[in-house]
């Protein structure tokens, strides 16, 4: 089901993503236990969140960032190391054309990310093996194989809508997964994420009665709604080092970069073995 978030009559209306819609009533009980639920993060994480700490140097995702650019033509690798690999200063390296956003929030800049060394892939699975799983304390864990990858230049053209209030659900992810958020820069303000914590968000998607399609439009259409969220959602401030992991229920959105620097992040999910196991439902995103 494709929906206009704007609209009809507007010329300028989009279409928005297929939210979730769980109608059929087996799969929505469970589903709204799900929701209902205290889970095993939320029980030693009642906000729904928490930063872990890693040492950078021996994961160095920013080098692997500029290498796998260099290698699709995007940088100049010696001007990147100049700057120490601080990635925050992309946007003065990358061409104009490799920034801009389409519907989805990807630049070109951040689809070349998916072609990583295989080395990427190795320091990876250590990051979650060594400091994730272990703290989340639920136990051994499946992970996201490829991370999502974003990539937010200055004021690059192409941002789609207002921004985007949403949780991960509304799009078919599980609600027994946990996010994790590495940042590759310093973030701060709009060169960040825009996250709620727990309590809110839950509430928030009751009143809704977990309509994500409506609630999705609302996000985009209702100055109510969408002044609401931009009073829940604040701006994590972490920087590289930090890892962020946060339930998947959280409402959250990558805003539209208005900083002079660049974003470059990569995110992931994990859940519990425990968890699948006893799971009925079947997620796609």
């Amino acid at each position: 089901m494709s929906y206009l978030i704007a609209d009809p009559k507007n010329k300028n209306a989009r279409p928005a993503p297929d939210y979730a819609d769980y109608r059929d009533p087996t799969f929505r009980r469970e589903f709204v236990a799900d929701m209902e639920r205290v889970s095993p993060f939320q029980r030693q994480h009642p906000n729904g969140v928490a930063v872990l700490r890693y040492d950078a140097r021996q994961f160095d995702f920013c080098g692997l960032v500029g290498d796998t650019l260099a290698a699709a033509g995007m940088l100049d690798r010696v001007a990147l190391a100049a700057r120490g690999n601080r990635l925050e200063y992309l946007h003065e390296l990358v061409a104009a054309e490799n920034q801009a956003m389409d519907s989805s929030q990807q630049s070109a800049a951040a689809k070349a990310l998916y072609e990583m060394p295989a080395r990427f892939g190795a320091l990876y699975e250590r990051l979650l093996a060594e400091i994730v799983v272990p703290q989340l304390g639920v136990g051994p864990a499946h992970f996201q194989r490829t991370p999502t990858f974003r990539v937010f230049f200055p004021n690059a053209p192409g941002y789609p809508g207002e921004t985007s209030y949403h949780s991960d659900i509304m799009i078919g992810h599980n609600p027994r997964e946990v996010n994790v958020f590495v940042p590759l820069v310093r973030c701060e303000a709009t060169r960040s994420l825009l996250f709620a914590e727990l309590p809110e968000s839950l509430e928030l998607l009751r009143e809704y009665d977990y309509d994500f399609a409506r609630f999705g439009s609302d996000t985009q259409n209702d100055p109510v709604l969408m002044e609401r969220c931009a009073r829940m959602c604040q701006p994590l401030e972490v920087d590289v080092g930090d890892i962020v992991v946060f339930d998947s229920r959280c409402v959250h959105a990558g805003p539209a970069n208005k900083t002079p620097l660049t974003r470059v992040t990569f995110d992931a999910r994990v859940m519990p073995v425990a968890d699948h196991a006893t799971q009925h439902n079947v997620y796609q995103g």
